[in-house]
């Protein structure tokens, strides 16, 4: 070998060696990929030996040049083409102002104040012993308050209501049974219709126009009574020893009275009013018979006159009172007992008779 074969050599070495070292105190680059030895290579021949490395040590010189590290690939560095996209982004995070929302709070409700009112000059009705307590009438007592309760309920005075100018009356009653007479001179209500007692609904209506002491006005009612019967062989019948007809028959009496009423009535709410009344009357009279025939009909005039007494169901409690005249404008509720004698002019339809009735009369 030649002796500037020998230089060159130890030449590449040291450059070798520090290329290596440079390496090292860098950071860690990928190793380059070395082909392993296959046992089934065949080995190079003697001579070449040399030839092969001085080209291994010329390949770790051309490794450890500037130009080499273009092909090396270091991980843990970025490439200019990233750091320069990285770069760009920062700059535009950092170029966007960053807009902070302002949170508002929530406005307040406003408050109305109320203006203050001045206490209105009162009467004090009387002070406390020491007196520093004053007692003055509530403002409410003009309007009538009269007491508040413990349970917080207002009392107030009502005014009494002014005197009834109407009322209406509902009466069930008993009478004797009519004396009437048939065309035949033997056949009459009794044989007819029974000889007991009959009952007459009335209904009266009073106008009081003069209630200065007592009530006087005048009174119109109308009523009604109602029997059936069976009718009556003229000729009698033996095969009928009763002598009743198959032949059903309705008695139909309405009288219609027009008259006077006077109430011995002198307090607002009295508990028992007593009264009189008097006037005329007529009865109408219809007798219905059940075969289609028409029926008959006949009439009666006649007087009347009654007296009783009003049982006030209204000052039994002031709480039923006021509901009844607030709500259905009843003023008085009564309970009545009547005597009432009826006299007619007719002989043959005679409903003279005296009529105990019972009822309900209302004022408003």
């Amino acid at each position: 070998m030649k002796s500037w074969h020998k230089h060159f050599v130890v030449l590449l070495a040291v450059l070798a060696f520090h290329a290596a070292k440079a390496q090292e105190e860098s950071a860690p680059q990928e190793p380059p990929f070395v082909q392993e030895e296959s046992e089934f290579e065949t080995p190079p021949p003697a001579d070449d030996l040399f030839t092969s490395e001085a080209e291994s040590v010329e390949n770790e010189i051309q490794s450890a040049s500037p130009e080499s590290k273009k092909e090396t690939v270091n991980l843990n560095e970025q490439s200019p083409g990233e750091s320069k996209a990285e770069e760009d982004l920062l700059f535009e995070e950092e170029a966007s102002p960053v807009v902070e929302e302002k949170l508002s709070a929530p406005a307040e409700p406003a408050y109305e104040v109320a203006p203050v009112q001045k206490t209105p000059n009162v009467e004090v009705v009387r002070r406390s012993k020491s007196g520093g307590v004053e007692y003055i009438q509530h403002p409410q007592a003009a309007k009538g308050l009269m007491t508040i309760t413990k349970d917080g309920a207002y009392i107030y005075r009502v005014k009494p209501a002014a005197g009834s100018k109407e009322s209406g009356t509902f009466r069930v009653g008993m009478m004797d049974p009519p004396k009437i007479q048939s065309a035949d001179g033997v056949t009459d209500f009794s044989s007819m219709y029974g000889n007991s007692s009959q009952p007459l609904f009335m209904f009266d209506y009073e106008w009081k126009p003069f209630n200065s002491f007592g009530s006087l006005g005048l009174q119109g009612g109308i009523g009604v009574m109602y029997a059936t019967g069976q009718g009556r062989f003229i000729i009698p019948d033996p095969q009928f020893p009763d002598q009743q007809a198959k032949e059903e028959y309705t008695f139909l009496a309405i009288p219609i009275s027009l008259g006077g009423i006077y109430r011995l009535e002198w307090g607002h709410r009295q508990w028992v009013a007593p009264y009189i009344s008097a006037g005329g009357t007529y009865i109408g009279i219809a007798e219905i018979r059940d075969d289609g025939k028409s029926p008959s009909l006949v009439g009666t005039p006649g007087v009347y006159g009654a007296g009783g007494l009003l049982f006030n169901v209204s000052a039994m409690s002031r709480d039923t009172a006021f509901t009844l005249s607030s709500e259905y404008g009843i003023k008085n509720l009564w309970i009545s007992l009547e005597y009432r004698q009826l006299q007619t002019f007719t002989d043959d339809v005679d409903f003279s008779s005296g009529i105990v009735a019972a009822g309900v009369t209302v004022d408003y």
